[in-house]
């Protein structure tokens, strides 16, 4: 799920420093999956806008995704680099489908 944060330079005293310190450790803090950022000005003060994945949910998601897979057996053989010799066994059906019109 995507989340939203803002930055406003004034509640920072309007300080560039002080706004870089607080982005800085909440990105260190939240470690977020940023997928957009935007700048604006108000004023004298700038306004930094992200819209952003909690990694802490995506880390969720992979681990419930590894569980699942590990119970399923699911993806066997799909990501090998190795040629597949598999060869249709009934002569009725073609080795390779029909074009698509």
């Amino acid at each position: 799920m995507y989340r939203y944060k803002g930055f406003d330079s004034a509640l920072c005293g309007g300080s560039i420093a002080a706004l870089e310190a607080v982005v800085n450790a909440w990105m260190e803090g939240e470690r977020p999956r940023i997928r957009q950022m935007s700048q604006s000005v108000r004023g004298q003060h700038i306004i930094l806008s992200f819209v952003y994945e909690d990694s802490r949910e995506l880390e969720q998601r992979v681990n419930l995704q590894s569980q699942a897979t590990a119970i399923t057996g699911a993806f066997p053989r799909l990501f090998n680099d190795e040629p597949v010799d598999d060869r249709p066994t009934s002569p009725s059906i073609p080795a390779t489908p029909p074009p698509m019109h």
